[in-house]
């Protein structure tokens, strides 16, 4: 895979991220299935009891967990794509009523992108977005034109 000019600083703190992302979801399956595993012998062994919302919760954590890590693994063995057209929809919202994310919705795509480039664009505005296609994780946006 060829990088762009100038990209490459982008490039390298976007598989970083990928790679955290991997480093910190994996564990986190990994507990969760050893536990859904735990609570199914517990189950065959003793009957149902509450054992059965443990293993409900621990399926939930386990698919979240899955999913995410699934998507990060798929991304490191991907090449990145370009998703260009005008920014239909921006907005932000606070995740666990403390940090604050930022997204842009391009193409019938959105892509969680930095306070500064948030704040820099506007709605309609053209701009191409380099990102990895799974979670959609952004490497660098181009703003294009004006409109």
């Amino acid at each position: 895979m060829t990088v762009p000019p100038g990209l490459e600083e982008a490039y390298r703190a976007a598989r970083f991220s990928l790679r955290r992302t991997v480093l910190v979801f994996t564990p986190l399956l990994l507990v969760s299935l050893a536990g859904i595993g735990i609570v199914i012998f517990s189950l065959v062994r003793e009957g149902p009891g509450g054992l059965i919302i443990t293993a409900v919760l621990l399926s939930l954590a386990a698919f979240l967990t899955g999913h995410q890590t699934i998507q990060s693994l798929r991304d490191l063995r991907s090449s990145p794509g370009l998703t260009s057209g005008p920014i239909e929809r921006k907005w932000s919202r606070a995740d666990l009523f403390v940090l604050r994310s930022y997204y842009i919705y391009v193409d019938r795509s959105v892509f969680k992108v930095t306070p500064l480039i948030y704040h820099e664009l506007e709605e309609g505005d053209a701009v191409s977005v380099n990102h990895y296609p799974h979670p959609n994780t952004v490497i660098a946006v181009e703003l294009e034109a004006r409109g």
